[in-house]
């Protein structure tokens, strides 16, 4: 994914720095970023908690998160065969259904300023700021 990422910023305007890392510990000082954008990655990371508070730790003092995930349902019986499908696809694709990332956000100390849940809630968008 990398080096097909590197070929398409070839051909834009301004200078891009790909880097490959892990979400869990991320290689950037504190307060580096006014941003951070994560979608479709919290239910792939083995520890997610530790990488929402890496994200936090990135983040400069107003800075800005924001996800984008599939996640437990508010629903119960959608949350019910998210139950019984999770074992098997955290095993076989590393896949977790049952993440909510809202908490994980909260215990970071970021301030949720936004959430939507789809119709069935099982895809969450949320935007957070760090407290300055």
């Amino acid at each position: 994914m990398l080096a097909r990422a590197r070929t398409r910023a070839e051909t834009l305007a301004h200078p891009v720095d790909l880097q490959l890392g892990d979400a869990q510990r991320l290689s950037f000082p504190d307060a580096s970023f006014d941003a951070v954008v994560a979608t479709l990655t919290m239910c792939s990371i083995p520890d997610d908690q530790a990488a929402v508070a890496e994200m936090a730790r990135v983040l400069r003092p107003g800075g800005r998160l924001v996800l984008l995930d599939h996640v437990v349902s508010t629903s119960r019986p959608v949350r019910a065969v998210q139950r019984l499908l999770d074992p098997a696809l955290v095993r076989l694709q590393g896949d977790h259904l049952l993440r909510d990332p809202e908490i994980a956000v909260r215990r970071a100390g970021l301030v949720i300023e936004e959430l939507t849940r789809s119709r069935w809630g099982i895809v969450l968008r949320l935007a957070a700021r760090k407290p300055s």
